[in-house]
C-alpha cells in the first residue's frame, strides 16, 4: 500500500532537502518513489512544499490529495490538504498534532539549529516505518556535515512519544509562539505566527 507524505514550509528551511534525501533513500531501498515540489523560487521565505509517495508497486498517481503523514515547518505554505498524522515544529500544531521543537533540539544536541531538519527527517522515517539503514542514509545525504546529519536523523528516529511530550513541555517558547504573543489579541486560531522554523541542511546556500 502506498504511503503519502507532505511537507509544508517556506524557502530556506530545507523542505526540498528533506524530501530529496527521503526520496533518494527510498529508491536505494528498492521502493517505487515519486517526489514533487511546489515552491516560489523568487523569494527566500516564500512557500515551499514537497510531496513524497512510496510503494512496492508502481505509483499510478503522484498527486497527494490526502497525506498519511504531514510535516509542517512553517505557517506560510499554501498547503490545504489534510494529514492523518501531523507533525509540526513547536507552536504550529493544533490539538492532536505531534509538536517537536526541532530547531531547539538541533542546537542543543548538535550545536546548530539547522540540524533540526534532519531530526524531522528521522521522525518521518520512524512514522513511515522505514528501516534505519546507516549506509543507505549516508549515500543519500550531501557530503557536507554527513556525520552530524546522520546523528540528527538517528536522534529523530529514536524519539519516543513520551520523550516528545516531555520535550515539547520543557522547550522554551518557539518563534511561532513568541510572534503569536506579540500580535495578541489578533492571533489566529492556530496560535502561530509568521517566520521559518529552521535553516537548511546540507549546502549552506540551499534555500529549499
Amino acid at each position: 500500500m502506498a504511503t503519502r507524505i507532505a511537507l509544508d514550509g517556506v524557502g530556506g528551511q530545507g523542505v526540498r532537502v528533506i524530501a530529496g534525501v527521503l526520496g533518494a533513500l527510498l529508491a536505494r531501498m528498492g521502493k517505487q518513489v515519486t517526489v514533487l515540489f511546489d515552491y516560489d523560487s523568487s523569494v527566500r521565505g516564500s512557500m515551499s512544499d514537497a510531496f513524497v509517495i512510496f510503494d512496492d508497486a508502481p505509483i499510478a498517481n503522484p498527486v497527494v490529495e490526502e497525506a498519511d503523514i504531514m510535516l509542517k515547518l512553517a505557517d506560510k505554505g499554501h498547503l490545504r490538504i489534510s494529514g492523518r498524522k501531523v507533525v509540526t515544529d513547536l507552536g504550529l500544531g493544533r490539538s492532536g498534532d505531534e509538536q517537536i521543537p526541532f530547531a531547539a533540539l538541533g542546537s542543543e544536541h548538535l550545536g546548530k539549529e539547522l540540524f533540526g531538519n534532519m531530526i524531522a527527517l528521522g521522525r518521518l522515517l520512524r512514522l513511515a516505518e522505514i528501516e534505519f539503514n546507516d549506509a543507505s542514509i549516508r549515500e543519500s545525504l550531501p557530503r557536507r556535515y554527513q556525520d552530524e546529519n546522520v546523528a540528527a536523523i538517528r536522534y529523530g528516529y529514536e524519539l519516543t512519544p513520551e520523550e516528545i511530550a516531555r520535550l515539547a513541555e520543557a522547550a522554551p517558547p518557539s518563534r511561532f509562539e513568541m510572534n503569536d504573543a506579540a500580535t495578541a489579541p489578533h492571533h489566529r486560531e492556530t496560535g502561530i505566527g509568521p517566520g521559518g522554523a529552521v535553516a537548511p541542511i546540507g549546502e549552506a546556500a540551499e534555500t529549499g
